[in-house]
């Protein structure tokens, strides 16, 4: 299974978005209001994800068959209508089988694996093992640590002498995020090679979705956040919700890209600039980010005179926002070089790399959160 894949797949894809509504709860005669996965067989049952049985039962003791596993998991997923990349055959799986096309996608996907002998095996069962490293390998576990997993699932699990060292990280990691399904009265044990039972399955998949929601809810906070970066610190910027106001006056450093010269830049000339680095404020929001680019033209240019000004230049920069809108920025160039003030009577000169400081002419507004210029 491709795990990158899999990841972006999880954090875009709309896997819940039909399961937000509640019709009236399915129940069953052998699933007690005070069972163990109550909760998580009425939704999925409710929603149309799990089936019962015609007679009313769930069966959840019963065994999650091979069939059963890959046709769940697509479904879970929502990768049951994806196109098929590979067309496998198996000797005991027809394209008439009723789970015929989750199988395919599943071992696509490299959800399952088939048999050396070339069959699926449908009718098998699946262990607590295979579905626990499933979720790890596409659940995000990066930031935990192997001897952290391996402790965590030693303090979890009395059976932890019995669980084979290479599936010990892997069973950690899953205690850690909190996806292992624990049907009581075995709680403590984590039972990695028994068969997955329905109650259990349901659990895994609730889970699952829990792991999807918190992914969309950080998602959301960090497209509706300002992001936080080192940069140049530019003061007196006044922001009102997403929207940062730099005043009229305000010096903003942008690198040069070629040459511009107050005595031989003809007006009307353009050139190339970004900001090399990031801009931001005093608690560290980046205002505009490094790297954009900007497109400049010099209107106008005052040629130094010996011991009566400097070399001046008034230039015209634009934005290009990702919709392909243009934002021009207005503004007197300024150029210091290395630090040091220009001698009057010297040439305004800014070469490749320079650093010119342009002094804006009148206010300009950047949306902080998608990083585009305002009109």
């Amino acid at each position: 299974m491709n795990k990158d894949h899999l990841k972006k797949i999880i954090l875009i894809c709309t896997i819940f978005a039909f399961l937000n509504s509640y019709a009236y709860a399915k129940e069953f005669v052998d699933i007690p209001n005070d069972f163990w996965a109550y909760n998580e067989i009425d939704y999925l049952t409710d929603v149309g994800l799990f089936n019962g049985y015609e007679d009313n039962t769930f069966r959840p003791k019963q065994y999650v068959t091979r069939a059963e596993y890959a046709t769940l998991i697509m479904r879970t997923i929502g990768m049951d209508k994806i196109p098929i990349e590979t067309m496998y055959t198996f000797e005991d799986v027809s394209n008439t089988h009723w789970a015929w096309k989750y199988i395919i996608r599943a071992v696509n996907l490299d959800i399952l694996k088939p048999a050396s002998d070339g069959n699926f095996y449908p009718n098998d069962y699946v262990t607590r093992r295979e579905i626990i490293t499933f979720l790890v390998n596409l659940l995000r576990t990066e930031g935990i640590t192997k001897k952290d997993a391996i402790k965590a699932l030693q303090n979890a699990y009395l059976d932890f002498d019995d669980i084979p060292d290479w599936f010990k990280p892997t069973a950690g990691k899953a205690e850690i995020i909190g996806v292992i399904a624990k049907e009581p009265p075995r709680e403590k044990y984590l039972d990695y090679d028994a068969y997955i039972t329905r109650a259990q399955m349901a659990v895994f998949i609730n889970k699952l979705k829990e792991k999807v929601d918190e992914y969309e809810e950080e998602k959301i906070k960090e497209e509706t956040s300002p992001k936080i970066g080192d940069g140049i610190v530019i003061e007196n910027v006044a922001i009102d919700n997403k929207i940062a106001t730099f005043p009229a006056g305000t010096f903003l450093p942008v690198m040069i890209v070629g040459q511009i010269s107050s005595n031989d830049t003809a007006p009307g000339q353009p050139f190339k600039a970004k900001f090399s680095e990031n801009i931001i404020n005093n608690q560290k929001y980046i205002l505009i980010p490094k790297d954009t680019n900007l497109i400049g033209k010099v209107l106008d240019t005052t040629k130094s005179k010996t011991f009566v000004r400097n070399g001046e230049m008034i230039i015209e920069l634009s934005a290009v926002n990702k919709d392909g809108s243009i934002v021009k920025i207005m503004g007197i160039g300024e150029y210091h070089a290395k630090g040091k003030a220009v001698i009057k009577g010297r040439e305004f000169i800014a070469h490749d790399g320079d650093v010119l400081n342009i002094r804006l002419y009148r206010p300009l507004n950047v949306n902080i959160i998608t990083g585009e210029f305002l009109p």
